[in-house]
């Protein structure tokens, strides 16, 4: 529980540094976060969830991890690509 804490702090993060270069990634971000944070609370809260709650959360957090790889990219690889290929045209 504890790495995922520290993912946790940092995903909750993630959507400031996306703000300035795609705010439309940012806030697509936002539910996933909500979600995580819910779950936090859910295990806080009680003793033992089902099965099912597990595997959501599980999901979810899979599903954050993936989308944040889809930002980096979209914000810093995509650009870094783009500039390396005009390098190689001129």
């Amino acid at each position: 529980m504890d790495v995922f804490m520290v993912y946790l702090f940092v995903a909750t993060a993630t959507p400031l540094f996306l703000w300035h270069d795609s705010r439309k990634l940012a806030l697509a971000q936002i539910p996933f976060i909500a979600l995580l944070w819910t779950y936090v609370g859910l295990f806080m809260a009680y003793d033992s969830l089902s099965l099912f709650v597990h595997s959501f959360f599980i999901t979810v957090f899979i599903a954050n991890v993936v989308f944040a790889h889809y930002a980096a990219y979209v914000v810093w690889g995509r650009p870094y690509l783009a500039k390396r290929k005009m390098e190689k045209e001129y």
